[in-house]
């Protein structure tokens, strides 16, 4: 009897040996390996063809059937995990540093003052969020800043005045300039002129230059400001929703001033007023301002390891400050952690290729997903005496700009 095989002369030169090689971005700049794998990897077309149904007929009909899917995949068994390749296993993945921290359990800061520079962390860079503050034993809670409340065309030049003026107006007849020798850069220097107290205003402009404020919630305004050569106005008082306060300690030297209130209606107009008439040419800078809604009790500067209260919570003299908090220690980085986000453009991979042997041929055979992604989730799994060795499969995606080619190809060699 003579046995039926497929086996012909041809066969031994015909055989995909071995497991292969994954690359990614084969044949592209930026080519590599990705790396030792063990198990095995897998091409899988995940190609489904459909039957157009006809009544009447029992089975498939030629000329009746076409694609519906193709999601092409290469699944690898990698046991080498470096970053780059745990990076590419996980979609929209992102690293970064990670710095040697330590932990202060409770920190005595003192009593409480109004200057709000009082108020600094011993050790610092702190670690986001995981400070807590207390005051004479009561937990505060962290605020939020909103974004800025200067909008419009000229918001930069209403707060630095490095260009220009913006939107601000000088009263009874003063000037207001742009000049050399503010804070930081240009400032806003601004002159008397026929000598009264109203000195200074920016109008919100029915919110097209300051947003509108929300009654009942909480606002700050931080300005920088310093007298000129002569000053006899006596003190100087910024102004904002019929609430006001007094720059106390305005010298010849910029100084940070902040202006916290709750707001009782919508008018963000800023004015500037002082307390009796100054004499005619005397001269008042102000500059680096901001305006925010702001929320909480406290901010903290995790660089600075700052921390600025609310006016309305400002500890009293009588009042004791500790906060908790880890803090990096400056050491060098101990680690990369990774972090998941929202899958980017970037994040695509223009190939991986499954790249093996053809027993009897000089060429690779080559089988390539492209515009690929790890997007199947990822699981890291131990077992004692063994490796990890978790499964990344990588899935072929259309170019939204030839959605009819499908991802994918083998090339299969010649020779």
């Amino acid at each position: 009897m003579t046995i039926k095989s497929g086996l012909n002369a041809d066969t031994p030169g015909r055989i995909f040996v071995d497991a292969g090689a994954v690359y990614l971005n084969y044949g592209l700049p930026g080519e590599r390996l990705l790396g030792a794998t063990r198990g095995g990897n897998e091409f899988n077309l995940n190609r489904e063809i459909r039957d157009i149904e006809v009544d009447g007929v029992r089975g498939s009909v030629k000329g009746l059937r076409r694609r519906t899917v193709c999601r092409p995949q290469i699944t690898c068994n990698l046991i080498e995990l470096s970053l780059d390749n745990l990076l590419k296993a996980i979609a929209g993945a992102n690293s970064a540093e990670t710095k040697a921290t330590a932990v202060v359990d409770a920190e005595y800061l003192g009593v409480g003052s109004v200057a709000i520079d009082d108020f600094t962390v011993a050790h610092y860079p702190v670690v986001a969020k995981s400070e807590k503050v207390y005051i004479d034993g009561v937990f505060k809670t962290r605020g939020e800043k909103s974004a800025s409340l200067f909008v419009g065309s000229k918001a930069a030049e209403n707060k630095e005045f490095e260009t220009g003026i913006g939107n601000w107006d000088a009263l009874t007849g003063g000037t207001l300039t742009s000049e050399t020798g503010g804070q930081d850069g240009n400032g806003g220097k601004y002159v008397v002129g026929t000598p009264s107290t109203n000195l200074l205003k920016l109008d919100d402009a029915l919110g097209a230059v300051l947003t509108y404020l929300e009654a009942g919630e909480k606002y700050r305004i931080t300005i920088y400001a310093k007298q000129g050569t002569a000053w006899n106005g006596g003190d100087v008082t910024i102004k904002c929703d019929g609430q006001s306060k007094v720059l106390t300690g305005l010298d010849a030297t910029f100084k940070l001033f902040v202006f916290d209130f709750t707001a009782v209606g919508t008018d963000a107009t800023i004015t500037i007023d002082c307390a009796s008439a100054p004499t005619a040419a005397d001269e008042i800078w102000i500059d680096t301002l901001e305006f925010v809604q702001f929320s909480g009790d406290y901010t903290i500067n995790n660089t600075t390891g700052k921390i600025t209260f609310n006016l309305e919570d400002v500890p009293t003299t009588d009042e004791v400050v500790t906060v908790s908090y880890t803090y990096e220690t400056g050491d060098p980085a101990t680690h990369d952690t990774i972090t998941g986000g929202d899958i980017e453009d970037s994040d695509y991979i223009d190939n991986v290729a499954l790249v093996g042997t053809i027993s009897g041929k000089a060429q690779d055979v080559i089988c390539i997903v492209k515009n690929a992604l790890a997007d199947t989730g990822f699981s890291l799994a131990t077992a004692p005496r063994d490796e990890a060795v978790p499964a990344i499969v990588f899935t072929g995606h259309y170019d939204p700009a030839d959605p009819d080619t499908e991802p994918w190809d083998i090339r299969y060699p010649r020779a």
